[in-house]
């Protein structure tokens, strides 16, 4: 149901089945970490040994961006299926709300529970918001913490945190919780919340959101090195990367 491969030496997941086959797959577990790669976010776990780690022991590694899929064709000559973050958000909340699962919002920035939480309830009155915690660096107050949300079991634990930390966080505290899927997302949370507005369906279907933010801010011109770098690194794998010898029977 899911093939693990990798692009500059990063895990990348290919699945045949839909996502919501694959998550009533993994449900059965414990803590399933889900986690999406734009090429930026990529390129980040494969400079970082230890993010590489987490990421590389993920119940489930997605793609979000058609870039990451023409470099998995490129370098393994395989169609590899992606899902754009903000749709993957959709789909799981989705997914959520027809499961009648419950979930905890959990992240940084406390001023925008309120505001995230309401907008769920809203758009998917089926889920059940179980309640929301800040995160918080006394440990005394997260040992605290862990007890609450071991008592009240939700489903779905939501971390919304930037990326690096999240992982993190999700790596030094998972032998503390006891949740079926734990999932960070960031800028969908975000256009939740307020903060930035999101791209449309149209735009996200034509896979032009990085032009919808380079309007917004001409400064995330310089994000493009990242493709000039991400496409350089692939090309430098591609060729560096020894075929297995075929065994012929005699």
């Amino acid at each position: 149901m899911i093939e693990n491969k990798s692009v500059l030496g990063v895990r990348i997941d290919n699945f045949k089945a839909s996502l919501e086959e694959i998550l009533d797959y993994l449900k059965y577990g414990k803590n399933i970490l889900i986690v999406s790669l734009d090429v930026h976010q990529l390129l980040k776990v494969h400079y970082n040994k230890k993010l590489k780690e987490i990421v590389n022991n993920a119940s489930f590694v997605i793609a979000a961006h058609p870039s990451i899929a023409k470099a998995y064709k490129f370098i393994h000559k395989e169609e590899l299926n992606y899902i754009n973050n903000f749709i993957l958000f959709s789909k799981v909340l989705d997914y959520i709300e027809n499961k009648k699962m419950s979930m905890f919002l959990f992240g940084d920035e406390e001023k925008y529970f309120f505001t995230i939480s309401e907008k769920i309830k809203k758009i998917y009155p089926g889920i059940y918001m179980m309640g929301n915690y800040q995160n918080t660096k006394d440990k005394k107050e997260l040992d605290k913490a862990f007890i609450g949300f071991k008592k009240i079991e939700p489903d779905v634990f939501l971390i919304y945190m930037n990326f690096k930390k999240s992982l993190y966080w999700f790596n030094n505290n998972k032998e503390n919780l006891d949740m079926k899927f734990c999932i960070p997302f960031k800028k969908p949370l975000d256009s939740f919340a307020g903060k930035i507005k999101p791209p449309s369906m149209e735009i996200l279907n034509k896979d032009k959101n990085e032009r919808f933010y380079l309007k917004k801010n001409i400064f995330r011109i310089f994000l493009y090195f990242n493709y000039m770098r991400f496409w350089i690194l692939v090309f430098f794998e591609k060729i560096t990367t020894k075929k297995p010898k075929e065994n012929i029977n005699s």
